[in-house]
């Protein structure tokens, strides 16, 4: 059956690796009043947790191609961008932490976007990139009909989601980031069991209804959707989810220490 591709809807992806970025944010010292890069925004959950973590004398760079869900705020400023061509707001050495993930498919040139990223980092800054390898659908106790439903509209899922089923960075990241002075690099990959009716398979039943015009083909009716989303309910399906990808590295250099708080002086 043929692969379509589809524009994506921010919220599968931030669901699914917004969990893994919040636990690798707990593993890196952030402090109030520092700089955040966030590549990748989407809707601004993420962006308003960042700017709680930083506080009324932090900023959060937001960066996203579709910026119709973010609004600045004293906190948090909002750049479009499509990284067509990498154009990161910022000057070299200004900030503090960078959290990068693309919500769009594919970038055009991830190393590029990330050697950006790196510079715009401060000696003794972070850099938490997260994306979706490809993992392979399986199903565990189903088997027949149902079974190879479920592995074959999962991967299908999977392929709208990421943008014609391909992660956002380099397969051998670790590789690229050593090569480019960040050190220690540290990757964790985590995949689930999920259970009919978890969270997990929630989001892959909102998904295929959300995707529904692009799932169904000559191959595949309208009945056979709405099976694979009551399975998604059935309690007796278990499945593996999608691969989440966290890569947390450390710009090595002494940490700039935040300034004391200081009162912004009003535009006149």
């Amino acid at each position: 059956m043929t692969r379509t591709q589809a524009s994506q809807s921010p919220a599968p992806l931030q669901e699914l690796l917004g969990p893994a970025i919040r636990h690798a944010l707990e593993r890196i010292p952030i402090r109030s009043g520092q700089r955040v890069l966030e590549i990748g925004a989407g809707t601004g959950e993420l962006t308003t947790h960042l700017a709680g973590l930083v506080g009324p004398h932090g900023r959060v760079i937001a960066v996203d191609k579709d910026t119709s869900h973010l609004a600045p705020t004293a906190v948090i400023d909002v750049y479009l961008r499509t990284l067509d061509t990498v154009d990161l707001p910022g000057e070299p050495d200004t900030v503090d932490i960078a959290v990068a993930r693309w919500l769009h498919g594919p970038l055009p040139d991830p190393d590029a976007v990330i050697r950006q990223t790196i510079d715009r980092l401060r000696p003794g800054s972070w850099l938490i990139l997260a994306d979706l390898p490809f993992t392979p659908a399986r199903v565990f106790h189903l088997r027949g009909e149902d079974a190879d439903l479920i592995q074959h509209l999962a991967t299908m899922i999977y392929s709208l989601i990421t943008g014609n089923g391909r992660p956002t960075w380099p397969h051998d990241i670790t590789a690229s980031l050593v090569a480019a002075g960040m050190n220690p690099v540290c990757t964790h990959r985590s995949v689930e069991t999920w259970t009919g009716g978890s969270p997990g398979c929630r989001l892959i039943a909102d998904a295929a209804e959300h995707f529904r015009p692009h799932l169904i083909q000559p191959e595949l009716s309208h009945t056979d959707l709405d099976r694979f989303i009551k399975l998604m309910a059935d309690p007796t399906v278990l499945l593996n989810s999608y691969e989440r990808r966290t890569v947390r590295a450390h710009k090595p250099g002494t940490p700039r220490q935040p300034a004391a708080p200081a009162t912004r002086a009003a535009e006149g």
